[in-house]
């Protein structure tokens, strides 16, 4: 493919996945009117993403006050000690939201980073409480490895996955 096909490509994946952010329900037709592209290159563009998992999943922004869960974040540090096999496998695969049992814990995000913290985790708990809890628990659970956590509590979203907050303006008082 000459090089300015292949740029041209990725030009086009970039205006649907930009459209994409900010309405995930966006039918075919839609995206392909408003990028001007043909509904069959956007579906085959779309479908090469998803093949390729650039696209993992559809997902929707909603406000989590109704459901009275509070967002949460914990920075969690490493102590040096290299993960063994077994636990390895359990961080990966264990479903964090079971490590507090009767308790109602959403996890969102686990990212691993670099800098100050080796891992940064959002979730949603029902009240600082439970979210301490989640804290102490994951803390025993995986106690050779784990150095230490802080805990901070969201307030609102500014932004949620690149979307700007309708409800800024509403809020804008928290500043």
């Amino acid at each position: 493919m000459p090089k300015h096909s292949k740029d041209q490509l990725i030009d086009d994946e970039q205006k649907i996945l930009e459209l994409l952010e900010t309405d995930a329900q966006a039918s075919i037709d839609d995206i392909a009117k408003k990028c001007g592209f043909s509904r069959q290159k956007v579906w085959r563009i779309i479908k090469k993403l998803e093949e390729e998992k650039r696209i993992w999943g559809y997902t929707i922004i909603y406000e989590h006050g109704p459901s009275n869960l509070r967002h949460f974040t914990m920075l969690m540090k490493r102590t040096t000690l290299p993960l063994d096999q077994k636990v390895y496998q359990e961080m990966l695969t264990t479903r964090l939201d079971d490590i507090l049992p009767d308790s109602i814990i959403k996890i969102e995000n686990i990212e691993y980073v670099h800098g100050s913290y080796d891992g940064v985790f959002t979730f949603f708990a029902p009240d600082l409480i439970t979210a301490k809890k989640f804290c102490d628990r994951f803390c025993q659970r995986f106690n050779r490895f784990v150095a230490g956590v802080d805990l901070l509590e969201g307030i609102f979203y500014v932004r949620n996955q690149t979307l700007q907050n309708p409800k800024l303006k509403q809020i804008v008082h928290y500043l």
